[in-house]
């Protein structure tokens, strides 16, 4: 256990070493994941106007403290392996990676860590910010942010698994972030970084709750804004769970098969 502990502290500190000379990068990749901040100024212009200042039992300030959380959870599950992968495999860059007693899936989860814990200062501090500038409210249960913490940090582990499983597609195809464009789009819409689930169509709503998008980023958002209880977030982590074994047992049958065609190829 001692030598393994070793190994993870020394993997994570290169990592956090590399992505602390990344600071203002990673502070402009923030800003330019805008897309639940402008929903939130929509929904606020819409309940602003509607009659009782509300829409579906939301007023402007919980739309605010809605999308604000939605942002939130979501800066904190940026995943970018795919990419990282389709470059590596389609140029041949992987094989001395190989060529290390470890598989690659750690070094880039260990990368995505670090990433996290230099994120999350600025994350707060602008999470801060605008929560002063639209007015939200947050709930005031420390117990809340936990849950919603732990549900992000399992979607965070879902959606890496499901990105590091499309960027292998790259062993056959000419470009495997296609297929990642495709997958956020519903991410995002049934992850409810567009319109709380409730908004949806009830057949929608009906399909969402088989998927892991509701749970990861929605949930905890309805958490942080004191409109989900513990009871509810402890069945969105029983999903996230089941859907964490799902993704790993088929990155994991897609990641021997791609190196069997990697090798064939003189890799």
């Amino acid at each position: 256990m001692t030598a393994t502990w070793r190994k993870v502290r020394t993997l994570f500190a290169t990592q956090f070493a590399e992505m602390t000379e990344f600071r203002a990068e990673i502070v402009i990749w923030m800003l330019s994941g805008t897309l639940s901040l402008v929903m939130m100024l929509v929904w606020m212009a819409q309940a602003g106007n509607a009659p009782g200042g509300q829409i579906g039992g939301y007023s402007s300030a919980e739309f605010a403290t809605y999308f604000l959380s939605t942002w939130l959870i979501s800066q904190l599950m940026v995943v970018w392996v795919a990419w990282e992968l389709d470059l590596d495999i389609r140029q041949g860059t992987l094989s001395p990676k190989l060529l290390r007693p470890l598989d690659p899936l750690w070094m880039w989860y260990a990368s995505h860590l670090a990433e996290r814990v230099v994120r999350f200062p600025a994350l707060l501090g602008l999470v801060a910010l605008f929560a002063w500038l639209a007015g939200a409210r947050f709930t005031t249960n420390p117990t809340a942010y936990l849950a919603a913490l732990g549900l992000a940090f399992l979607g965070f582990c879902a959606r890496f698994l499901w990105e590091y499983t499309i960027g292998l597609l790259a062993f056959w195809t000419e470009s495997s972030t296609s297929f990642q464009e495709v997958v956020w789009l519903v991410y995002a819409a049934l992850g409810g970084m567009f319109a709380p689930l409730a908004f949806y169509p009830e057949w929608v709503q009906r399909v969402a709750v088989w998927t892991p998008f509701p749970y990861m980023l929605g949930l905890p958002a309805q958490l942080l804004a004191g409109k989900a209880t513990l009871g509810d977030a402890g069945r969105g982590a029983l999903v996230l769970t089941l859907w964490l074994v799902v993704f790993w047992a088929l990155r994991l049958a897609v990641w021997r098969r791609g190196l069997r065609k990697y090798g064939a190829v003189g890799a």
